[in-house]
Parts: structure tokens; sequence; C-alpha cells
């Protein structure tokens, strides 16, 4: 089997230690052998599984790398996950990956974001937000735990926590959150599904048919359906009904919104369909969940 290709943007500003901490906490260990690593400064003809974007030094100049803009996009709409720690955020603001979700950056840097971003949906409680297809972090050093959730991604936790020792950084704030996560699968190759699960993933408080997703995907519904389950392993609704239970999670955790708020901020109008649906794919009640694996402040 071909192994995962991840680079490592070294664009115009990056941060020189963010880039080659980076590539030793990848490459470190039997998991660095699991994927092709790649430090660029231009775009690349290869398909990669990660692509990460260090923090800067200084501030980013999209004039400085304009082939960065258009190869990401190209990249995510290929499958890959993208992540950004800091002022590395601002890659991800232009080229529009996003979508209105929620991201993070360092918190010095939100008044700048805001002016030069107003549309972008920023929050820089939480030291890292998660999306199927993106992941960004907080402050110049977050790199680090970056890192560990991208090894987790895609070599498991046990990667990640082997990695935590030996560079004895804390795990505790990612594995208290990560039991059971959804981690859908995104590198198929089937691109007109990836287009419906991309719309999944910004959409997830709409009311999302079938009828809908399949019109998305430019396909006839049953065809949709057959390709949707084939591709992810997944019927549309069960892959819904998953991750918006991780989402719930993460805002169970990083937030102080009640039940219900956060059933709906996730796309449950009805609070017992959500509580009843939390329980039977987590085992536990939403409550249960934050009492349970809730440790300190996440919430700022």
């Amino acid at each position: 089997m071909t192994k995962p290709n991840i680079a490592i943007v070294d664009y115009p500003g990056a941060l020189p230690s963010a880039v080659y901490g980076i590539e030793d906490m990848l490459s470190f260990g039997p998991q660095g052998e699991r994927w092709d690593l790649h430090r660029l400064s231009d775009h690349a003809e290869v398909d990669f599984a990660a692509i990460i974007l260090p923090p800067s030094k200084r501030a980013v100049g999209f004039d400085e790398a304009p082939w960065l803009i258009p190869w990401l996009q190209q990249q995510t709409a290929q499958g890959a996950l993208v992540c950004s720690a800091c002022a590395g955020l601002s890659w991800v603001a232009g080229a529009g990956l996003d979508r209105g979700r929620r991201v993070t950056t360092h918190w010095g840097l939100e008044q700048r974001f805001r002016d030069h971003f107003p549309e972008l949906n920023l929050d820089t409680a939480p030291l890292l937000i998660e999306h199927s297809d993106l992941i960004t972090a907080g402050g110049m050093m977050a790199w680090i735990d970056l890192s560990l959730v991208i090894i987790e991604r895609l070599a498991g936790q046990d990667a990640a926590l082997d990695v935590a020792r030996n560079f004895i950084v804390s795990p505790n704030r990612r594995d208290q959150r990560r039991f059971r996560r959804f981690l859908p699968e995104l590198r198929h190759g089937d691109a007109e599904i990836l287009r419906a699960q991309h719309h999944i993933d910004s959409a997830l408080q709409d009311p999302l048919k079938i009828a809908d997703l399949a019109d998305i995907a430019g396909l006839a519904p049953r065809s949709f359906l057959r390709r949707f389950t084939r591709a992810t392993g997944l019927k549309p609704t069960e892959y819904l009904q998953a991750l918006r239970v991780d989402r719930a999670r993460d805002l169970l955790l990083q937030t102080r919104d009640s039940t219900e708020q956060i059933g709906f901020a996730v796309g449950y109008t009805d609070s017992s369909a959500f509580q009843k649906i939390f329980k039977r794919l987590a085992g536990q009640s939403p409550a249960e969940f934050r009492r349970a694996f809730r440790q300190g402040d996440f919430a700022g």
C-alpha cells in the first residue's frame, strides 16, 4: 500500500522552529515510517493526506506565495486534511477553506483577523478546533498539539502517546476529548461524494435531506446513496449522526452551553432526539459525558 504524503508548507515568513519542529515530531520513531514527509516551498503535483501551515514570524503576504491558495483549494477538493497553527490560519481564510465553520488562532491576532476577514467564524478560546478536513490551532507553540493530533488521526492514539512521552509534552488535553472519535474517510477518490461530505461538515446545523445532498453531488438520489455508502462505509443518515455527535462532544468540553443549545448547534431541534442519539453513539448522555471527561476550564 502506498504511504500517505504529508506536507509542511515552508511559506515565506513561516517560523523556522515550527517548520523543523513539526518535521521532527512527525518523523520520530516507527510512526515516522508510515508516511512520506515533504517540506514544501512551492506546489507539488502530489496528492497529500495532510497539509500543515505553521505559524508565521511576520505578517503573511499572499503575493509572496501566489501558488499556495489555489493549491490548497485543489488539495482540499481531493480529500486532504488542512491544518494551521497561529497565523497559518491566514492561508485557510484566504482559500475559503473554513466555509463558515469555527476556527481558532492566537488570541493576539484576533482583531487583525476580524479586520481582514470579517466573515471568519473566529473563536480564540479553544486551543484546537477540529473538523473532518480542517484543524486549526491557537498560539505559536500550538504546533506541538497540532502535530500530536495529526499523528493520532493518521497513525492512531498509541502512536501519538508514544511521541508525547518521548518529547515530554502533555497529551491530556486531546486524550480526554478523543475517545471513540469519528474520523470520516475523505480520501476515497469519489469527487462528487467528497463535495457532499464537505457540505455536510459546514452545514451541520441545517436540515440536510438526501435529495439536497444528491443535488449538491450532481447525482440521482439512488446513485448518491449507493456511492456514498461505498465511499464512506456509512449510510448518509448514519454519517450525519456520527458527525453531529462528534461535534457535540467538542462543544460539551469547550463551552458552557446547555445540552439544548449544543443539540441545536449541531442540527437537532428536538432535545430529546439529540440526547437519545448521543447516548446511543457515545454510550452515555451529554451531561454524563461532560462530567466524566471535562477537566479544567476549556471555555477560558
